[in-house]
């Protein structure tokens, strides 16, 4: 029986027993143990592997295949490349004493000792992972008689969150842009070629471009937005070898998601591949809606700057917005629309009951869980639900993706990749979403042209907070215009003794076709919450979608603003 806590190597720890292993694992401190299962578990959330052995055991060998050949550990909620000096002075079992003689020095900088120890129960974790490989039904990835050898191998059908430290880390890497206040801009930019089942991920940073310079972070991880471009977001993507191929990759077919800071996800795809010199500035132009990929930071074999530079261009599918109707624009008007109980036939292949809605409320973030209970029925064929596409789209249009996180409160497990032929399968699939989320619509696409939607409404016991502009002082400073777009430039000031705040709900705009338009009215979308402490003004830019509509309105809390727009 083991009965001290000392360094051992990978292969030592495949040749324990599950004994010897639950024996080491419990002389690791109960709150490192609760550390290390939590970012354990959180991977193998993140993975879609709940409630499979077998696809956690992938996730397992994935991990300690990342612990071999990188070191990556887990420290907190990222994953960081544990330092040399670490692993040698933790392979030395350099123990501090314990017990009432044991002292401690107060310094700013930890002692070797306990830098030891942090190494020595960094192997004890991946002596956890080997236990619930071996022991936990992972389907016997890893012999534990015998050593394994690093080897070339496919990517698995299950893996951890691609670009781990990036994604981990997201927060910081995205504030460390540029930090000046814009209205919407994007922080999380997927790529998922026709070849592809799973989406390369970048986290974007703000970036401005002054002097002709666009200093661009050289991680290839991180892409650079080029800051106030939010028609036709123009996104550097860092050279390398990885990302040149994946641009060479990219044709038709390529689908590119963009995430906002408001949490909106906007969907491109794939137009055109060119070169353009470096010297263009035609790209910058904000002519209609659309993405713009640049591949910057290559260099030729002198170590100077190329002269040109691959371009993507994509454009944006008008099916994924809202008609000022309530309907999705761009699907067939053969559409089956159901609410909470219905049933509805997503083409031939499978019929989708919408059986129930559930909210989990998180009182410290503001958010809450959003839980949709399905049964998903298969035709005569097997069905492959690889290709859909689950969207919540709430009333103002903003479109959220299903979140993995918020899977812990579900009825049921996520929707499987295979649905055999004539059978019913009970799924969830969960949205996390703002407190006062009103309600919306849950669409599902198939992504070969068929989709069905389901309308609800979330019951609210909360009165409604009465907002008071009284000495809130509003100023339009100027409207101008260019072809499908308006811009609003606004001062608010708060003449009040308390603060104000304003959302996107605030401050609307309607368009039509006789002076002072009553509606329909289209919030500020994109517009981050914003409160305005007394004797405080902001001031305001907005850029507004219009088709050629001649008279608008714009109110901004009690006050509104009547708007003559030349054709």
């Amino acid at each position: 029986m083991i009965e001290q806590l000392t360094y051992h190597t990978i292969e030592e720890l495949e040749h324990l027993s599950l004994e010897e292993l639950q024996a080491l694992w419990e002389l690791v401190p109960t709150d490192r143990q609760k550390a290390y299962r939590a970012a354990y578990d959180r991977e193998v959330r993140n993975a879609g592997a709940i409630g499979s052995d077998q696809l956690e055991g992938r996730v397992a060998v994935e991990l300690l295949n990342r612990y071999r050949e990188s070191a990556l550990v887990p420290v907190g909620s990222r994953w960081a490349r544990t330092p040399q000096r670490v692993q040698e002075a933790a392979q030395e079992n350099e123990l501090p004493e314990t017990g009432e003689g044991a002292t401690t020095a107060a310094t700013g900088k930890p002692s070797p000792q306990l830098v030891a120890v942090f190494g020595v129960l960094i192997v004890i974790l991946v002596g956890f992972m080997l236990f619930r490989v071996i022991g936990g039904g992972g389907g016997g990835e890893i012999d534990p008689e015998s050593t394994a050898e690093p080897s070339a191998t496919p990517t698995p059908e299950v893996s951890p969150t691609p670009t781990p430290l990036a994604l981990e880390a997201q927060d910081d890497v995205i504030t460390g842009g540029d930090s000046e206040r814009a209205v919407a801009y994007p922080v999380n930019l997927q790529v998922v070629t026709q070849d592809s089942s799973s989406p390369r991920v970048w986290v974007v940073q703000r970036r401005a471009v002054s002097a002709a310079e666009w200093n661009f972070d050289p991680n290839p991880d991180i892409a650079s937005f080029v800051n106030g471009m939010s028609v036709r977001p123009v996104i550097g993507i860092p050279w390398s070898e990885d990302n040149a191929a994946l641009f060479d990759a990219m044709e038709e077919g390529t689908v590119f998601n963009l995430t906002m800071n408001t949490g909106a996800i906007l969907r491109y795809e794939f137009a055109a591949k060119t070169e353009v010199l470096r010297s263009d500035t035609r790209i910058f132009r904000q002519v209609g809606p659309g993405l713009v990929l640049l591949l910057i930071g290559e260099t030729d074999d002198d170590g100077l700057p190329t002269g040109t530079r691959t371009l993507i261009t994509a454009t944006y599918p008008p099916e994924q917005e809202l008609s000022r109707g309530g309907e999705l624009v761009g699907l067939s008007s053969a559409v089956q629309e159901g609410e909470t109980g219905s049933t509805l036939e997503l083409g031939d292949a499978a019929t989708i009951t919408l059986r129930d809605i559930s909210a989990v409320e998180d009182e410290s973030t503001g958010q809450q869980a959003l839980l949709f209970d399905l049964d998903i029925a298969a035709g005569e064929f097997a069905l492959d639900t690889s290709g859909w596409r689950l969207e919540l789209v709430d009333a103002g249009g903003q479109v959220y993706l299903p979140n993995r996180d918020v899977m812990d409160a579900a009825a049921y497990s996520g929707l499987p990749v295979d649905i055999p032929a004539l059978a019913l399968i009970p799924a969830s699939v969960g949205y996390l979403v703002r407190a006062d989320f009103p309600g919306g619509r849950l669409v599902i696409a198939d992504g070969r042209g068929g989709a069905v939607a389901f309308r609800f409404v979330l019951e609210t016991n909360a009165a409604p907070i009465a907002v008071e502009y009284d000495g809130v002082d509003v100023r339009l400073v100027s409207v101008t215009t260019v072809d499908g777009q308006i811009t609003t430039r606004l001062r608010i000031y708060n003449g009040q003794s308390e603060a104000v705040t304003f959302t996107q709900d605030d401050i609307w705009l309607s368009l039509g076709y006789a002076e002072d338009p009553p509606g329909p009215r289209n919030p500020a979308e994109g517009l981050q919450p914003f409160t305005l402490l007394p004797e405080q003004a902001v001031d305001l830019t907005l850029v507004w979608y219009r088709a050629d509509e001649p008279y608008a309105a714009l109110q901004v809390g009690s006050y509104r603003f009547a708007i003559q727009l030349d054709r």
